[in-house]
């Protein structure tokens, strides 16, 4: 390109357009390509399968997830999906043992919430890891997660207590407590009250079902 400067041709270098960098693209992706996913759905699905082994909250691979979520993630807009797959990211998936069956609980969640005619909120803060790793450490107990409820224990380690299940009046209904409040705070404090069997901590209400050993 050429410009005249002071009654001279000078030329100039034309300005390159940015180049567009796509992220490879995994084995798996053509397979949800074939799933019926949209392109942009199938890209975020695939960057989170390959961002799994270094994400700081749990492993997701594409064996993770049966027909069963794919099919319902597919009956989803593009903007749906998406806005699935980043709540779905976000989440904290250290404690999950089906992830498949978490992410159709978050589609649900973003259903019902659509529905009710709320803007799907961004997920909270989520609960500190390295300190509910100490409290399993030190009470070897088990956390079980899932797109509704967090169940600590259940039955509890042997040392604990190893009979059979307690009957009508150790269980206890908790009501109102803090969304930010997880079980490296609750535990200390209903161990108070005696040995714990479980705790489940329902995400919707905010209720805890504590069944203690007396």
């Amino acid at each position: 390109m050429a410009a005249e400067v002071n009654g001279s041709s000078v030329l100039l270098k034309e300005e390159e357009e940015p180049m567009e960098v796509t992220a490879p693209r995994s084995e798996n992706y053509q397979a949800l390509l074939d799933a019926g996913l949209p392109q942009k759905v199938a890209e975020s699905l695939d960057n989170i399968f390959q961002t799994g082994e270094s994400a700081e909250h749990g492993l997701v691979a594409y064996a993770d997830l049966d027909e069963r979520a794919l099919d319902a993630l597919r009956e989803f807009n593009e903007e749906g999906a998406l806005s699935v797959l980043q709540q779905f990211k976000e989440s904290d998936l250290s404690h999950v043992q089906n992830k498949s069956a978490f992410l159709c609980g978050v589609m649900k969640t973003y259903r019902q919430r659509e529905k009710q005619g709320n803007k799907v909120q961004e997920s909270s803060k989520g609960p500190d890891e390295t300190k509910i790793k100490a409290l399993l450490d030190r009470t070897g107990y088990t956390l079980d997660v899932t797109t509704g409820q967090r169940k600590y224990g259940g039955p509890p380690p042997d040392a604990v207590f190893s009979g059979p299940q307690p009957g009508i009046g150790t269980e206890v209904f908790v009501g109102k407590i803090p969304r930010d409040l997880y079980e490296d705070e609750l535990v200390p404090l209903f161990e108070k009250a005696g040995s714990i069997w479980d705790l489940r901590r329902d995400v919707w209400p905010l209720l805890s079902h504590i069944l203690l050993l007396f």
